[in-house]
């Protein structure tokens, strides 16, 4: 579901005047006129309907009325991830399967098996948002995620991550992942390392901050992929535990 995403600036008016990328965004890439309608969310997640009222050279103008409808989906939790930089642009994609799936923050890390080339976190997190907000315009996205970073892993223990879990690529203990999301946590945390994964001293890190080990029984996964099948298992697991009821075998 194609929309747009409000200005920082938008504080609720009934009219809006849209100018910049987020003019050529409308009047250039989705080649809007006046009386179309468009969707539209603002930086708190808020969600609206707007009509163009006229389309000029440099700018336009829209009346912005607020949805009424309930928020979609069954996911109340706020979902952090955390994910260990991986090698050169992979990062990117990681962004925006995220941003697609619903995540409200993503926490950069430098862990031992990071690979920092020099410069090359000069206008990473500008990038990463710009990446984000692309794929929050073509997806439908709820929200804007805040993206910091990249922080030290010592960070791991540093705040209250909420229920916090740790994607492990070996089996380390019997909790299962609708165990540890069963008490309607308000939010979530998923810690994802790098290539080559974390070291035994970051494993224990991350537990004594909290973060509790998950398992799947996959083949090796790549780093991209391992940030996206995570997150699907939590949203799914989130959206849907009041659906889910034991089944006896005949």
């Amino acid at each position: 579901m194609k929309q747009l995403l409000l200005p920082r600036a938008y504080a609720g008016e009934p009219r809006v005047t849209l100018s910049a990328d987020d003019f050529r965004h409308v009047a250039r890439v989705l080649r809007m006129r006046e009386g179309d309608r468009l969707g539209a969310v603002d930086h708190r997640g808020s969600r609206y309907d707007l009509v163009l009222l006229r389309v000029g050279r440099s700018d336009c103008e829209a009346s912005v009325t607020p949805r009424t409808e309930g928020s979609r989906g069954g996911v109340q939790a706020r979902i952090t991830l955390l994910q260990c930089l991986p090698k050169g642009r992979k990062i990117d994609l990681i962004v925006r399967q995220a941003t697609e799936a619903g995540v409200q923050r993503i926490v950069l890390l430098v862990s031992e098996r990071t690979v920092v080339r020099p410069g090359e976190a000069d206008g990473r997190t500008a990038r990463l948002t710009r990446i984000a907000r692309e794929a929050l315009q073509q997806s439908g996205a709820p929200s804007l995620p805040q993206i910091e970073g990249p922080r030290p892993f010592s960070c791991v223990g540093e705040e209250d991550w909420g229920a916090s879990l740790l994607f492990h690529e070996g089996p380390v203990e019997g909790v299962s992942l609708h165990g540890l999301l069963a008490g309607r946590p308000a939010a979530v945390s998923l810690l994802v390392g790098p290539e080559g994964g974390l070291s035994d001293a970051e494993v224990a890190q991350a537990r004594a901050g909290g973060f509790r080990p998950v398992h799947f029984a996959t083949g090796v996964l790549r780093v991209e992929t391992a940030a996206t099948f995570a997150l699907g298992a939590v949203m799914t697991i989130l959206q849907e535990r009041n659906e889910w009821t034991a089944v006896q075998s005949g």
